[in-house]
């Protein structure tokens, strides 16, 4: 799925400059690597090869239907899950996977460090700079499936992808790729929210 910064970057286009729907654009990924935890975040479903998952928006849209039309941290975070599901649709499972069945878990590296790579080339092509966004005291939030304080750790992921890292190569992802990804998430999140 994409990157914290892919999604700020998304996040930046719908709604410029509007904090609470940044910080629920990133909320969904306080769930880390924990696989269990990430399918109750992302309203995820195994698919039957038993590898795979579907991210289900909908499932969310319908839970927080009556936050959605008027909380900018819920359209923020069903924001997120959208931009996920159109991940997996345009660049994971068409570009990534297949890539996958030979050496995976260095492919795996590889596609992992590339989002590291891409955090400042994303953050200079859309002028980003890390947002004045809750601090400890301030992580309450109207979604059931995030608990309190879960989201300071997300917040301290999005400031340390500002880090300046030493300079590589991408290797399983290009900038066209992301720069089309977040256009069409922006576009296509700009319709479902006018549309509610």
């Amino acid at each position: 799925m994409g990157s914290r910064m892919m999604h700020f970057a998304i996040a930046q286009q719908v709604k410029p400059k509007d904090l609470n729907f940044i910080y629920g654009s990133l909320a969904p990924d306080v769930s880390g690597r924990n696989r269990q935890f990430k399918v109750l975040t992302h309203f995820m479903s195994p698919n039957t090869d038993g590898v795979t998952y579907t991210i289900h928006p909908e499932w969310f849209a319908n839970k927080y239907r009556n936050l959605l039309t008027q909380d900018a941290f819920v359209q923020g975070y069903y924001a997120h899950l959208r931009a996920d599901e159109i991940w997996l649709q345009t660049v994971f499972n068409p570009l990534i996977r297949p890539q996958l069945k030979l050496n995976r878990e260095s492919k795996l590296k590889q596609y992992y460090a590339d989002f590291h790579t891409l955090n400042l080339m994303i953050a200079k092509r859309y002028q980003l700079s890390m947002p004045a966004l809750p601090t400890k005291g301030n992580t309450k939030t109207v979604v059931n499936e995030i608990r309190k304080g879960d989201l300071t750790g997300v917040i301290q992921d999005l400031r340390d992808d500002f880090v300046p890292l030493q300079e590589r190569s991408l290797v399983m992802l290009t900038m066209p790729e992301i720069e089309k990804y977040i256009s069409t998430c922006s576009t296509e999140i700009q319709a479902d929210l006018s549309q509610l």
